[in-house]
């Protein structure tokens, strides 16, 4: 049933109707912020809760994405939209309709309010908030009444706040329009994909070119107001052919830049493209690995992969919401939950999350960013010193006790009424490195002591991974049978046997067992000049590419890692039947 909205004081200067005040004369936020100080001045007529919070947010974006398969344009298109976000919380900073397993649901009816309108148009604004709010706001009701009857059926220690204080903060700032030469780049994705026509054992590929460009708004009763410049380059080329034996064997190779003036030219772009074919022609000629236990070594591209998905994710602790009675919401706690002070590293290594850096090297990081979604401005967090943890990365959704502030990391979308914390630029570094070529001999040492004839070297991994989802669903599946220690962790895409005299083998078809945080307390050694490693968190398993709509850039710069001893298994023992009907002989047709 709709109840309606009774205006219990509300003066017309606070109202701004007539779309003169606000901060910075940007029609957006003044539209965010008159509505919020209107809104708060609203009341349900049999309400007994008012919001204590009320937040805003709009992520705008302009963006262009083109792609082509095999010298063919197949999509272009250009798209405009705003995403709106609005919050409504009621009860206190203490206790209020967040954290509970259906505080992301609108249980109320609402009104036909459409789309978040494009233009920067005042009252049309102010109309589609003022519709969003009511929704929200009635949702919040039901639900804390549901979250308290809830909360009668739990004991245990004295329960953490839902919501962190913060001082508001104010941030305009101004990004540069960007120039897109869309007809330019149509042509240039023809020519890339076309590279790929020469490689008729490859059975599908694709070169793909997203720009997006935009702004995120935020305004909250709180005072907070925010409108920072939001965007991304992202080139992608992604190929898969089909072994002799059926295994299904990928590649893709991704190139990002944080404007278009920072992406490489067109010979790093073909060299892209050329080396997922070379890839997959020498892994289609590959025998498939055998278990394997012992020493591996990660060059620093594999290493800064496995560092992004293994450790950085695990800086992120999740809290556990309120459920409903006799209904207990599947959970699994972080692998470095409770573990703070512990050693998670060897003592000569540190990790600093920096989301301030811009740039290291002379090469722009993709991780730098102005201010998270909750409009907290973070600043650079020793997170492991001398192997020991130190910190998590945090919002304003408390997940420890004695922690008073979000450090500035509410970077994705997340559950239970929350944001989700996501590391930038993330510092992985060494004060006891040697050479690359030394960290190779070092390996096969470790294999002669204990008696293997060979080693292994992961040159790079498949994160994040273009794999499908039922590919990606049954290799999760594969891994939980390992065991209660067991994690999705990524497959190694391109590993080695090397041999004593300097040969390397390629091999295809081998997982990790066993791989997981506790594993990193074991590096023996790093080495080889860092590496830095670009990438779009979505916080799917394995990164997967196209996996959400939501995405986090992120950078990671790693040495290479040494491991005494890793386990390896084959990653499965049967595969689909090869098509019955050859293939088309692409190159003879062109």
């Amino acid at each position: 049933m709709k109840r309606p909205w009774i205006l219990a004081a509300l003066l017309a200067a606070a109202c701004g109707l007539n779309g003169q005040t606000g901060p910075g004369g940007d029609v957006v936020l003044r539209a965010l912020a008159d509505e919020l100080t209107r809104s708060r001045s609203l009341r349900l007529v049999d309400a007994l809760e008012v919001p204590y919070y009320i937040e805003y947010g709009i992520h705008e974006a302009d963006s262009f994405a083109a792609g082509a398969t095999l010298g063919a344009l197949n999509s272009a298109r250009r798209v405009r939209a705003r995403l709106p976000r609005v919050q409504v919380r009621v009860g206190d900073y203490q206790f209020d309709n967040g954290n509970y397993v259906f505080s992301d649901y609108r249980t109320a009816g609402g009104y036909d309010q459409g789309a978040c309108p494009l233009d920067d148009d005042y009252m049309a604004l102010r109309q589609y908030f003022w519709l969003a709010t009511d929704v929200a706001y009635k949702s919040a009701l039901e639900i804390i009444a549901r979250k308290r009857a809830a909360q009668k059926n739990v004991t245990g220690a004295e329960q953490l706040p839902d919501l962190l204080r913060m001082e508001p903060t104010t941030m305009l700032a101004q990004g540069a329009a960007w120039k897109v030469d869309e007809e330019g780049w149509k042509a240039r994705l023809r020519t890339l994909s076309s590279l790929l026509l020469p490689h008729s054992r490859i059975v599908s590929s694709a070169v793909d070119l997203q720009i997006v460009q935009g702004y995120y708004y935020l305004a909250t009763t709180e005072g907070t107001r925010i409108k920072t410049p939001e965007g991304s380059v992202h080139f992608e080329v992604r190929a898969s052919a089909l072994a002799p034996d059926g295994m299904i064997l990928r590649d893709a190779a991704s190139v990002y830049a944080p404007d278009p003036d920072s992406l490489p030219g067109e010979p790093v772009l073909r060299r892209a493209v050329e080396s997922v074919a070379a890839n997959l022609e020498a892994l289609l000629d590959a025998p498939v690995g055998e278990a394997y236990t012992g020493p591996v070594l990660f060059e620093p591209e594999a290493a800064a992969q496995l560092m992004a998905e293994l450790l950085g994710r695990s800086f992120v602790l999740r809290r556990r919401p309120v459920a409903e009675p006799g209904r207990p919401v599947p959970f699994a706690a972080g692998e470095l939950e409770g573990r703070l002070g512990s050693r998670v590293l060897p003592e000569w290594m540190d990790v600093t999350d920096d989301p301030t850096a811009g740039e290291w090297n002379g090469r722009k990081l993709l991780g730098h960013y102005l201010a998270d979604l909750e409009g907290v401005a973070p600043k650079p967090l020793a997170l492991v010193e001398k192997g020991l943890l130190r910190n998590f990365l945090t919002t304003r959704q408390p997940v420890l006790r004695g922690v008073e502030a979000s450090n500035g990391r509410a970077r994705l979308p997340g559950n239970y009424g929350a944001n989700a914390a996501s590391f930038s630029n993330l510092f992985v570094r060494a004060s006891e490195s040697v050479p690359l070529a030394e960290l190779k001999r070092w390996a096969l040492d470790l294999c002669r002591q204990s008696g293997k004839p060979f080693g292994l070297l992961v040159r790079k991994m498949d994160f994040p991974s273009s794999a499908t989802v039922p590919e990606a669903q049954r290799l999760i599946a594969r891994i939980a049978q390992d065991g209660a220690n067991a994690r999705p962790v990524s497959m190694p895409l391109l590993v080695y046997r090397i041999y004593p005299d300097g040969r390397e083998e390629l091999l295809r078809g081998l997982r990790f067992r066993d791989l997981t945080v506790r594993s990193l307390r074991d590096i023996v050694a790093a080495g080889g000049e860092p590496a830095q490693f670009d990438f779009m968190e979505n916080g799917a398993p394995f990164a997967l590419l196209g996996a959400a709509s939501f995405v986090a850039e992120s950078s990671v710069i790693s040495p290479g890692l040494l491991f005494e001893e890793l386990q390896l298994v084959r990653a499965q023992d049967e595969w689909p039947r090869l098509p019955i009907v050859p293939a088309p002989s692409i190159a003879a047709a062109r």
